[in-house]
């Protein structure tokens, strides 16, 4: 099987946690307009697209990250790297001849749900009268709520990925990413729920990548915290995957 994955934005935290966790598995190289000691990249910018088809010529897969990943940005600062820089990954990677694309979406897609309840007292860490198991369960076959420009454009991508993948028999698998941070612990009470911590996130794009049968999907990437109230149930039956870890492991 070729294991040839090409990974853009791979400078920022999640490119870093998938190289250094994936590398012994993929063949992976990296895409980015930052430099880094550590991590093989190709200087680029995403909507470079003589430079993406170059790198992609070969490849198994992309997985994209690069993006503004601001959910306060302004319009015209996600415009060039999250709606014109998405489009030209997908093109390339077409162009290229990959097979399979796996999109950084983001929770910030369905963001306004937060404002109702139970969520914005679970985000609040307000949790009287609350069941965990009781919690409805936001999932991919709910209306998009965007929270902000930056939501709209990982909703944008999302669209993106399913004309492509229907028009251009592509396989595209979206993850809406939930909260990952660098030390790979909440450091808010909102994260206490939101919280994707690295484990369940390598093992989950681990999966996607091994996927041969998925034409086109949409997940959500959470860990199986105690007050997590996005859907994980879908990825267990596409790919019979379920998230181990659990950031109530971190409550004192």
């Amino acid at each position: 099987m070729n294991t040839k994955t090409v990974i853009t934005g791979i400078s920022g935290c999640i490119g870093h946690i998938l190289y250094e966790n994936l590398k012994d598995r993929w063949e992976i190289s990296g895409i980015d307009i930052r430099e880094s000691r550590d991590l093989p990249v190709i200087l680029a910018d995403i909507n470079d697209y003589d430079s993406l088809l170059n790198t992609f010529r070969d490849a198994y897969a992309v997985i994209h990250l690069a993006a503004n990943a601001s959910a306060r940005a302004s319009w015209n600062d996600v415009f060039v790297p999250n709606i014109s820089g998405t489009q030209t990954v997908f093109d390339a990677a077409y162009n290229a001849g990959l097979k399979k694309v796996i999109f950084a979406s983001s929770n910030h897609v369905t963001g306004l749900y937060e404002q109702d309840e139970p969520y914005r007292n679970i985000v609040a860490g307000q949790y009287e009268g609350i069941t965990p198991s009781g919690i409805p369960q936001i999932d991919h076959t709910m209306p998009i709520r965007p929270d902000g420009y930056y939501g709209v454009s990982k909703a944008f991508g999302e669209a993106l990925g399913r004309y492509y993948s229907e028009r251009f028999d592509m396989q595209v698998i979206c993850i809406r990413i939930g909260t990952v941070s660098k030390d790979n612990r909440p450091r808010s009470v909102r994260e206490y729920a939101t919280l994707f911590m690295h484990r369940d996130l390598v093992t989950l794009v681990d999966k996607c990548l091994m996927e041969q049968n998925i034409k086109f999907e949409i997940f959500y990437g959470v860990s199986s915290n105690k007050w997590k109230f996005w859907d994980t149930a879908h990825i267990s039956d596409c790919l019979g995957w379920t998230p181990e870890e659990n950031a109530e492991s971190f409550r004192t």
